[in-house]
């Protein structure tokens, strides 16, 4: 198991999001109505790093494409909705499932977080 302190939780505030190095591992950290959640800092789109995204509620926004995963579970919640991506995407034949999957996952990585002394602590346990 690996941890790191991330931030104090009173520079994150609610709705506000920052990013944390975990082993070599970036972090997209959010603060959503004062509950810290954590997930895997990029898009599993085109890479894009999460943390640079807007949040909505519960939904870290995908800053280049706008497809929105939640913070509290790693689902997705919208994959592709708007722009030239989208278009490609109907237009291209449904793939099997195990490709499917590779390039439309139903959820990314999620990691535990905890608040200790009043510092926000990341960890991949």
């Amino acid at each position: 198991m690996s941890e790191t302190a991330v931030c104090p939780l009173s520079e994150l505030r609610p709705g506000e999001v920052t990013a944390a190095d975990l082993d070599g591992t970036r972090v997209c950290v959010a603060n959503v109505h004062g509950e810290v959640f954590a997930v895997q800092d990029k898009c599993p789109h085109l890479f894009a790093p999460l943390s640079v995204g807007e949040l909505k509620n519960a939904h870290i926004v995908c800053p280049w494409h706008d497809s929105e995963f939640d913070m509290r579970t790693g689902k997705t919640k919208s994959w592709l909705p708007t722009g030239v991506w989208n278009v490609i995407h109907k237009l291209l034949p449904t793939p099997p499932p195990f490709i499917k999957n590779k390039i439309e996952p139903d959820a990314i990585q999620t990691f535990k977080t905890r608040v200790s002394d009043g510092t926000i602590y990341v960890s991949d346990d």
